[in-house]
């Protein structure tokens, strides 16, 4: 079964996992006013103040190679106001004000390179809003918009090459609705329904040349019914059906010319009852019978259509 998130997606969620959440230091006893600290190797670890044994005011954090990694800011120990953390090549790496502790207004990320990644807000720690994404040579990669921590509402994500890639709705994080997702020359590649996050009713692949590839009905995100595949120059290439999605009932598969190959029976997913197989000029090659997946009872092959003693 394909994966329901795509690749723009999963990367947008990695991306909110590594957005920086201020951890305070080790709980330790400091002396009010200008403090540092130092890695093994000498060099500057952190520095600022202190106010009443919190962090307070403007504090810098380092890289152990001496690169500066972070600006940070304080009121009473909590992070308040813009923070900055930065990439160990030294191109900042994230901006994000902060208020009272929590994150608050907008915020971006950046790529080694400097190019803007992915830019939204946040409103009582939560990302609410319209935001983008972006590839590391600055082509828009997707865009959409956050309710209460979930994306929500219309979302399109775009190929390397600025294509559109996909196009539907989220509703409470999850797929809703119609979904269509294209190929980078342009031409549709899926169209399905969601509910609830969940594919539902009509499914339908398209190869690049925009002929069906696959099609079927889904039921509570479950292959249910007649499924089709097709070859790229239209040939129907396999039929099967599926019950609770496992093939159950007819299978049969074609070659490019429409010829039957395989001609057999499922039940839930393991071969079960008759079984025949042909060869390129439509001539009966092999036939027999399955129980439980496995060959009972006599197993005839055949040549040109001839049985073989």
């Amino acid at each position: 079964m394909i994966s329901l998130e795509s690749e723009a997606e999963a990367d947008e969620e990695n991306d909110m996992k590594i957005l920086s959440w201020f951890k305070s230091p080790k709980k330790e006893v400091h002396e009010d006013g200008p403090f540092e600290s130092h890695y093994e190797n000498g060099q500057l670890e952190s520095k600022g103040i202190y106010k009443d044994g919190q962090l307070d005011g403007h504090w810098e954090f380092f890289y152990e190679n001496g690169q500066l990694k972070s600006k940070e800011n304080f009121t009473d120990g909590k992070a308040d106001g813009l923070q900055e953390w930065f990439h160990n090549n030294g191109q900042l790496r994230e901006r994000q004000p902060y208020k009272d502790g929590k994150k608050d207004s907008h915020w971006e990320l950046f790529h080694e390179n400097g190019q803007l990644k992915s830019k939204g807000n946040f409103e009582d720690s939560g990302r609410n809003g319209p935001f983008q994404v972006f590839y590391n040579n600055g082509q828009a990669r997707s865009k959409g918009n956050h309710k209460n921590d979930e994306r929500d509402g219309p979302y399109e994500s775009y190929h390397e090459v600025g294509q559109l890639e996909a196009k539907g709705n989220f509703k409470d994080g999850k797929r809703d609705k119609l979904w269509k997702e294209f190929h980078e020359n342009g031409q549709l590649r899926s169209k399905e329904s969601f509910k609830d996050g969940k594919r539902d009713k009509l499914w339908e692949q398209f190869h690049e040349n925009g002929q069906l590839s696959r099609k079927g009905n889904y039921k509570i995100d479950r292959q249910n019914g007649l499924f089709e595949e097709y070859y790229e120059n239209g040939q129907l290439k396999v039929k099967e059906n599926y019950k609770d999605d496992k093939k159950d009932g007819p299978y049969e598969s074609y070659d490019e010319n429409g010829q039957l190959k395989i001609k057999e029976n499922y039940k839930e997913d393991i071969k079960h009852g008759p079984y025949e197989s042909y060869d390129e000029n439509g001539q009966l090659k092999s036939r027999g019978t399955f129980k439980n997946g496995v060959l009972d009872g006599a197993y005839e092959l055949y040549e040109d259509g001839v049985l073989q003693s």
